[in-house]
């Protein structure tokens, strides 16, 4: 099993501040974030063979043509989609690979398991969301697959959705650690900073990969 803490980044260009907290961080600077782990993981996990006990719905025929930060740019832009529910995401990894180890993040699952994941997450976390005709059309496939990704994202996670804030900001700061473009600042405030409205509802981080597929292909949507 893959530690996130085992994955290391590429070098990249000097450093960019961030917020402390995770909710007061850009969306696109935390989009960039996991997008980054993403591709990482993906990369790592796409050396694992695939055989056909470990395809799962989730699996399409081959990558997706769209990358995943254009991917992930492309729902923030059109879905509105809150912090909370990207760094929640890496939660999801952990907690479904923790619970099905054959279970693997790969550049043929990674695309679809993002928009269920987020699908879910909007709909359990946030006072309003989109319906899951939105969310397929911006995520490139059917309202048809989509509900049958909903349903089978619910039972590999047991349902377990939502998350306490210190566990988010640990995610979130792990994130930032181990990217050598990002740090995130640490300096005293004269008061406590807590959480507004959705951002304050979930937390989780990512540690563990596996490997999963499934057969259909992503039908991208202009």
């Amino acid at each position: 099993m893959l530690s996130m803490s085992s994955i290391k980044p590429s070098p990249l260009p000097p450093t960019v501040q961030l917020p402390e907290y995770f909710h007061l961080v850009d969306v696109n600077h935390l989009t960039q974030l996991i997008a980054d782990m993403l591709i990482r993981l993906t990369s790592h996990n796409d050396q694992i063979p695939l055989t056909s006990s470990n395809l799962t719905r989730f699996h399409s025929r081959a990558p997706p043509g769209i990358s995943i930060p254009e991917y992930l740019k492309r729902i923030v832009k059109y879905a509105s989609i809150e912090r909370v529910c990207l760094l929640i995401l890496l939660i999801y990894i952990d907690r479904v690979c923790e619970r099905h180890r054959g279970f693997t993040i790969s550049s043929l699952t990674v695309h679809r398991f993002v928009i269920t994941g987020i699908t879910c997450a909007s709909k359990a976390l946030c006072d309003s969301y989109l319906t899951n005709t939105m969310y397929a059309k911006v995520g490139g496939i059917t309202t048809k697959e989509l509900n049958i990704l909903e349903l089978e994202f619910l039972f590999l996670i047991d349902w377990h959705l939502a998350a306490n804030v210190e566990m988010l900001q640990k995610y979130y700061a792990n994130l930032v650690r181990q990217h050598p473009y990002y740090t995130r600042l640490t300096k005293p405030i004269l008061s406590p900073v807590s959480p507004s409205s959705t951002d304050s509802m979930v937390y989780s981080v990512v540690n563990s990969v596996q490997m999963q597929r499934s057969s259909s292909e992503i039908e991208w949507v202009d």
